[in-house]
């Protein structure tokens, strides 16, 4: 019961946090939860509380009114922070690694599984006869 509990309280402020916060436009809040927070660790900036989230919202907010879009925005987040402060990793050069790997690995994973556990064919009776013959012979 405990356990429950503890689960269900560690749970719950997740769920009440889907939503933007009643100062914070959808939009903005949308954005801001695709860039990292530059001061906490893993935290997006649309949940973090640090003064520089804050700023960062408030800028958000300014740029979109100034009519930018969300790809300018984001171009002006990486230009300051670098590839780094974006949630979602670009997926070209290295980092398309990232994205490609975990794909690789569960393919032949489950090509391993197939090949361990698909039936086996017998052997034909002629190549069965002929190792017994060959295990019955004395070494030469």
């Amino acid at each position: 019961m405990r356990l429950l509990l503890l689960l269900l309280s560690l749970w719950l402020p997740a769920l009440a946090q889907e939503g933007p916060p009643p100062d914070l436009s959808p939009e903005v809040f949308r954005i801001a939860r695709e860039l990292r927070c530059p001061v906490c660790q893993g935290e997006s900036a649309a949940e973090s509380n640090s003064g520089v989230a804050v700023e960062m919202r408030r800028l958000i907010a300014e740029m979109l009114e100034e009519g930018k879009t969300e790809a300018e925005i984001k171009a002006f987040f990486v230009e300051r922070y670098g590839e780094w402060i974006l949630y979602e990793p670009p997926r070209r050069g290295v980092t398309l690694w990232v994205w490609v790997l975990p794909l690789m690995g569960l393919l032949l994973l489950g090509l391993g599984l197939f090949a361990y556990f698909r039936p086996r064919r017998p052997l034909p009776k002629e190549l069965l006869e002929e190792a017994e013959r060959r295990l019955k012979e004395p070494p030469a």
